[in-house]
């Protein structure tokens, strides 16, 4: 009797370790390794984004180019019926440029394209409708399913689509290009600082003087980024500059009031 008891206790833990280690195989076949989306942003900066066709939301087909048309660009894949970060970076963004004049009165373009094959006009229609209305600055529009990996792979944006959520898993970036078509900065997360992205147009204008860039590129000066942070920071060269120069018209100064005070004592 103890005998057939133990077994059957046996037998018991041995199936609930096998349906242990079933889920656990379950779920390795749906992870996958979060370097993956990862950017090397060193292999990508400077080289030129490929000049593929689009489909913009009237349904006429351009080359990417066309739409950069001389001015910077703020490059954002997404992809129209995502329900997760897709509609955060793009509505923080249009909230960003209308509350800002700098960047509201500012010669640039917003370029929203989507990586998803099955993305077609009306579902752009439906997204421009509920999230709008956007700043003259935006285009919006689709990758032929020919041209997604290759105008993603030009960039470095990887993506993959989970069968188990439904659902898009990519990276968070704004890239800002050139109006030559070349990459010059990435920003990531979904809350870009308006510094940041005034920055940012101003190193993608590649040293252009305009009336709304003259502060920009002042800033571009004072602040350098920092790839820890995907953020501008003050140039530690302009704080000891800073702090040398003080130091110095401290000393001057000094000097000056007491040859003042040595000449009073003489008379």
């Amino acid at each position: 009797m103890i005998k057939a008891l133990f077994a059957v206790l046996l037998l018991s833990t041995c199936m609930t370790f096998a349906e242990a280690v079933g889920a656990n195989n379950a779920l390795r076949k749906d992870f996958f390794d979060p370097e993956l989306l990862k950017i090397d942003t060193s292999k990508y900066l400077g080289n030129y984004v490929s000049n593929t066709e689009v489909v913009l939301e009237r349904g006429e087909r351009v080359k990417l180019y066309e739409l950069l048309k001389g001015k910077p660009t703020v490059l954002l894949f997404s992809y129209y019926t995502c329900e997760g970060s897709c509609p955060i970076r793009i509505d923080n963004l249009n909230r960003l440029i209308k509350r800002s004049d700098s960047l509201l009165n500012r010669d640039f373009r917003v370029l929203v394209l989507s990586f998803d094959e099955k993305d077609n006009l009306e579902t752009l229609k439906k997204f421009k409708e509920s999230h709008g209305p956007f700043t003259s600055q935006w285009v919006f529009g689709l990758i032929p399913k020919e041209n997604i990996e290759t105008l993603t792979n030009s960039v470095g944006f990887r993506f993959f689509f989970s069968e188990r959520d439904k659902t898009f898993v990519h990276t968070n970036v704004y890239v800002f290009l050139a109006p030559d078509g070349r990459i010059t900065r990435y920003l990531f997360g979904i809350n870009p600082a308006e510094r940041d992205v005034r920055i940012a147009l101003a190193e993608a204008e590649g040293g252009r003087i305009s009336t709304n860039s003259v502060v920009d590129l002042a800033l571009l000066v004072c602040y350098t980024y920092d790839p820890s942070r995907s953020a501008f920071v003050v140039n530690p060269t302009i704080i000891f500059g800073g702090v040398g120069f003080a130091a110095l018209g401290s000393v001057v100064m000094l000097a000056f009031i007491s040859s003042k005070l040595v000449k009073r004592e003489v008379q």
